[in-house]
């Protein structure tokens, strides 16, 4: 349990970081979704949890403090930074359900695909020009009994 010195240094911290003028507020919002950008491959679960809860302190309390001030121009700046921050989270996602769900099924499948290439794909590809051969000889013999007969017709 936290006592009660900590959660004053906390509250603190918390107040002094927080932004006081709508120009602070754009700048820490920006250099907050730069470093998430940078670095969001890196973070692990709990950094997702503190990052997201940064993240909902700038789109609903520092916002609501200063939505009266913003310009046209600072809200799509601030609707940029919402589409980095989930763009950069998204990336991540991604990357997570490759590598849990795809990436061992693509690693095997590049296994076996090298497997038969270097061990069956050589006697498959002779099976089926022997095929082949097979069916264009058999081809040509209805063939040239056809033309026989026609010819055997037109006498």
């Amino acid at each position: 349990m936290k006592s009660v010195g900590q959660v004053i240094i906390m509250l603190a911290l918390f107040t002094s970081c927080s932004p006081q003028t709508k120009q602070q507020y754009l700048k820490q919002y920006k250099e907050f979704v730069d470093e998430v950008t940078d670095n969001a491959r890196h973070y692990t679960e709990a950094d997702w949890q503190q990052t997201n809860e940064r993240y909902s302190l700038f789109n609903n309390q520092y916002y609501s403090r200063f939505k009266d001030e913003l310009t046209l121009e600072d809200k799509l700046q601030v609707t940029g930074y919402r589409m980095q921050f989930n763009a950069a989270k998204a990336g991540v996602e991604i990357d997570r359900f490759y590598q849990q769900y795809l990436k061992n099924d693509l690693d095997n499948l590049r296994e076996n695909l090298k497997h038969y290439v270097e061990n069956q794909m050589e006697d498959d590809v002779a099976r089926v020009l022997d095929e082949a051969k097979r069916i264009s000889n058999e081809l040509y013999r209805e063939l040239k009994k056809l033309v026989d007969e026609l010819r055997e017709e037109r006498k």
